[in-house]
């Protein structure tokens, strides 16, 4: 079991493995579908009208009822039946089976959502924990008690333009992957001072869903060659310390999660990087979707370590692990905007981006946090119309979010630079970065349009549905009825070789047809009620982003 836990889902040769899988089990059921058939349809089919289950002669009286009825032939003939359709049934929902898997694992592969087939089974069924006590950040004498060399990791190149290390939190004992992407041309010795940003993914997913997903090393590398912001690092560790929802916060009787990201990895970063800066300002902690709202709840805990924080598309309310299932008051007293409010305002910068019809409510979550911030403290609301909860959303507006951390002269001191002259906003807008869309209140939506409201035939409208459920069905029922009749001749003689031939090839496309239909129509429910895509555009724009992320 522990092996079968163990494939790796982002390897080619998985892929490919299904791949043929789907092919072999296609051809079977190509071949042995007309077996399903009746003896005597097989034997003529002029006998049974065309009929692929008409009764069949060899059906003999078994039994008699009271009075010496003979039911017999009626219910052996319908047992037949069954046993006929069921086999046809097995035969094409393996083809159908694998055409899903294979489609999952190449939507999974350039975004790293999971690793391995366990992976999948803890994502499916997460851990239920009891405990629902927010414990406090250790005292900084734990830290300070850690001999140095246990602060710091070693790199490997991991391509995609970052490095990797798997590292164990001195304080915390958790042992994660953790992936940086450095500047072009950075050395320790530099000379230079070197800003960092941390962030955090969402779940499920890992480091290197950031990278690639949202094109992290070309916008980032963009975005220092265009002075947009000052040479930084950008690093992401793993938030995945079990098999449950991230929780952000260290949680009772769970792995201190928070001391790993709030604490170590800032200091694992300066130990490992030596020429990173120390100020506040040079600082950013950002997230996308659940690592979102982690990065804001986390930087509320250690404000003196991040000047800025970064929301990507999250939630208001916790909706996920300990804080989302603990209990009302719980979830109450860890709401986003809320403890925005409530906290001393001490100038932090927050960039708050949502879509207005991500179904998560991210441009909600925006809005409130406008409403609820205290000066000093700031919020930049990015609320988009469209965009969903997606990869491409992400990638589109992390340029923008760099240049808004940039434009803060702070940001720049913190490097020990001058900040450029002039709007900030002027050259990015020429380069293609959205400002920040600020939208009236009067116009303001909020959530995935039900496939009622959308348009007929975008991604999630209800033409689309009709139309992908109906073809589906459509191509099922030609491959279970009518496919298995292919090839036999109506006057019963004896089909040629081509004749079977060609037949066993048009139910192998009938059945590659039918699956992958199958497995588009699946793809669009799942994606209508999660609200990732809203439109056909951004589903295009993400092959396109998997297609060069990180080139």
């Amino acid at each position: 079991m522990s092996l079968f836990r163990g494939i790796n889902l982002t390897s080619s040769t998985t892929i490919w493995t299904v791949g043929v899988l789907v092919v072999v089990f296609a051809v079977v059921a190509a071949v042995l579908l007309p077996l399903t058939l009746p003896t005597a349809a097989r034997r003529s089919p002029a006998r049974t009208g065309g009929a692929t289950d008409a009764p069949d002669p060899s059906d003999k009286a078994t039994s008699h009822g009271s009075g010496g009825r003979t039911i017999g032939p009626v219910l052996g003939h319908g047992l037949k039946a069954a046993g006929r359709y069921s086999a046809r049934a097995v035969l094409f929902t393996v083809p159908v089976l694998l055409v899903v898997a294979l489609g999952g694992l190449l939507i999974n592969r350039p975004m790293h959502y999971v690793r391995t087939f366990g992976d999948v089974i803890e994502a499916a069924a997460p851990h239920t924990q009891g405990a629902s006590r927010v414990t406090p950040l250790p005292d900084a004498s734990a830290y300070d008690a850690v001999p140095a060399e246990a602060w710091k990791a070693s790199f490997q190149d991991a391509g995609n333009g970052s490095q990797e290390a798997t590292w164990t939190g001195p304080v915390s004992g958790i042992t994660l992957p953790v992936r940086v992407v450095l500047p072009s041309g950075y050395r320790p010795d530099d000379g230079r001072t070197y800003n960092v940003i941390e962030a955090i993914h969402g779940w499920v997913g890992d480091p290197q869903s950031v990278v690639t997903g949202m094109s992290s090393s070309k916008n980032l590398q963009a975005a220092i060659d265009a002075g947009r912001i000052p040479p930084s690092i950008l690093v992401i560790p793993s938030v995945n310390v079990d098999g449950s929802q991230h929780d952000c916060v260290n949680i009772a009787g769970r792995p201190p999660v928070e001391t790993w990201t709030a604490e170590e990895i800032p200091r694992m970063i300066q130990a490992s990087f030596p020429n990173v800066t120390t100020q506040r300002a040079g600082w950013m902690l950002m997230g996308i979707s659940a690592g979102a709202y982690c990065a804001a709840r986390t930087a509320y805990d250690v404000p003196q370590r991040f000047g800025s924080v970064g929301v990507l598309s999250s939630f208001d309310s916790p909706g996920e692990g300990v804080l989302a299932h603990g209990g009302k008051q719980l979830q109450s007293e860890n709401t986003m905007s809320t403890m925005l409010g409530r906290r001393t305002p001490d100038g932090m910068r927050f960039y708050v981006m949502g879509a207005q019809d991500d179904s998560t409510g991210s441009a909600r979550a925006a809005w409130f946090m406008q409403d609820a911030v205290q000066r000093p403290d700031s919020v930049t609301i990015d609320t988009p119309r469209q965009g969903g909860h997606s990869w491409v959303l992400w990638n589109d507006r992390l340029p923008s979010l760099l240049t808004w951390w940039g434009s803060d002269p702070a940001v720049f001191a913190a490097a020990g630079l001058p900040a450029p002259d002039g709007d900030a906003w002027a050259g990015a807008k020429a380069a293609g970065i959205k400002p920040p869309t600020q939208t009236p209140k009067d116009q303001r939506t909020a959530g995935s349009p039900s496939p009622m409201r959308a348009d007929v035939f975008e991604l999630n409208g209800l033409g689309t549905i009709i139309v992908s459920a109906v073809a589906s069905l459509a191509a099922a029922g030609t491959v279970l009825v009518w496919a298995p009749c292919w090839g036999r001749r109506r006057d019963g003689a004896k089909p040629s070789t081509a004749r079977l031939g060609g037949a066993i090839v048009g139910r192998f496309a009938a059945v590659v047809v039918a699956a992958s239909l199958i497995a588009v129509t699946a793809g669009i429910g799942v994606n209508a009620s999660g609200g990732f895509y809203t439109s056909w555009r951004d589903l295009r724009a993400s092959v396109r982003v998997n297609d060069n992320a990180g080139k």
